[in-house]
């Protein structure tokens, strides 16, 4: 790949690296290269890129992010994601979501209360790093759900969704997750065990 078809992002303060990436993508069908530095700006150029239909792989070297972008070629475009400008670091909290309710003694009590859970979250939207959903907690996370606005709402604001793959299979609803994306247990043990915080309620 070409020094042309290279975007240099290294040391550029969010939003930059998205608006140099938009620039470099808009009109050329060629494959771009982005150098980015932080997790942030991997995180918000990759959601853009997709979010424009492009497909992205990422490889690490040392501190940098070398993204490699397809235009075209992960679908449609539509409309760009927000960009979420949180120091990474800051971002260390993980929800860890076992069950379709808050608490043990009434179903319908726990069911509103881990409703206003979910939406209580988005109070720490700059902590906020994970949410993970196993076990009957994958539930809520597939169509028909009544907390599918609450989840994808963390999403928006920058929070990744994890939602075990082999919860959803034995419930027989992997054809209908709505919001986040299917993880394996590998990655739900990674993911714990780099959280500054974990809260389950």
């Amino acid at each position: 790949m070409s020094d042309r078809n290279t975007v240099d992002c290294r040391g550029l303060a969010c939003p930059q690296p998205v608006i140099n990436t938009k620039e470099a993508l808009t009109g050329t069908t060629s494959p771009l290269k982005v150098i980015v530095d932080n997790e942030a700006a991997r995180t918000n150029v990759t959601r853009f890129a997709e979010s424009q239909g492009a497909r992205v792989s990422v490889a690490q070297h040392g501190n940098d992010f070398h993204l490699t972008i397809q235009p075209g070629e992960g679908g449609p475009a539509g409309e760009a994601p927000p960009i979420v400008c949180a120091d990474p670091s800051a971002r260390n909290l993980v929800v860890y979501v076992s069950s379709e309710g808050m608490g043990r003694g009434d179903e319908e009590l726990g069911a509103i209360l881990m409703a206003a859970f979910l939406d209580t979250l988005s109070q720490l939207k700059g902590e906020l790093s994970h949410v993970i959903f196993v076990n009957a907690g994958a539930k809520l996370a597939v169509e028909g759900s009544p907390v599918l606005e609450q989840i994808r709402q963390l999403e928006e604001l920058g929070a990744e969704v994890l939602v075990c793959g082999t919860c959803l299979n034995h419930f027989g609803i992997k054809d209908q997750l709505a919001v986040g994306s299917v993880s394996n247990m590998y990655a739900i043990i990674e993911t714990l065990s780099k959280a500054g915080r974990t809260i389950r309620p």
